[in-house]
Formats: C-alpha cells, structure tokens, sequence
C-alpha cells in the first residue's frame, strides 16, 4: 500500500492577460484616462516584478492580513490557512506554510 502525497491547490494568475489589455487601452485611450491606466500599469508591473508563485502569494497575503508570523508560528500559520480556505488538507497548508516561511525568509 503505496501512497503518493500531493499538494492539490491550483492556483491561477492571468496577471499576463490584464498587463496586456491595460497596454491596449492605453495605446488609444483619451487624454483623461490616460493618467489612470498608466497608473493602472504600474501596479501590475510591480505585481509581475514580486513574483513568485500564485498560491504562495496567496498565503503570505492569508498570513499576513491576519498577523501571522509563518518562520514563529507555523501551527497558526497552517490554522490560518486551513480556515480561510476549508478543505484545504493538513498537509497542502502545511506545505504553503513553509514556502511562505522560505519566501519570507529569502
């Protein structure tokens, strides 16, 4: 009785697509919004530029917003986790707990 343990959380960004139709608009937007979508940019070229994994990202934001410090307490990180998202396995939070730690940590 063998097993494979796997983390199934999917996890999925169309940062690429928005980038691209904020560019678009921009090409021939009118002069007042302008401004806005260049601004509107910006922000998702800071996104691109943080990187890192979709669901890893997801964590830290978990964790952070609800003032949880993965690298101390990794018991409450794995909570925190689990109960933002129910059904997420003991061992799938367990794992986005520790990458958020080694993300922190880099």
């Amino acid at each position: 009785m063998f097993s494979k343990k796997e983390v199934h959380l999917i996890a999925l960004s169309d940062l690429g697509d928005a980038r691209d139709a904020v560019s678009r608009a921009l090409s021939d937007a009118p002069a007042d919004e302008a401004p806005g979508l260049r601004r509107a940019a910006r922000i998702l070229d800071e996104l691109a530029e943080r990187g890192g994994e979709p669901r890893v990202r997801w964590a830290r934001g978990i964790l952070e917003r609800d003032g949880v410090d993965p690298v101390t307490h990794e018991v409450a990180a794995v909570r925190a986790l689990r109960q933002e998202l129910p059904g997420l396995s003991l061992l799938a939070a367990t794992q986005l707990a520790r990458e958020a730690k080694l993300s922190q940590q880099a």
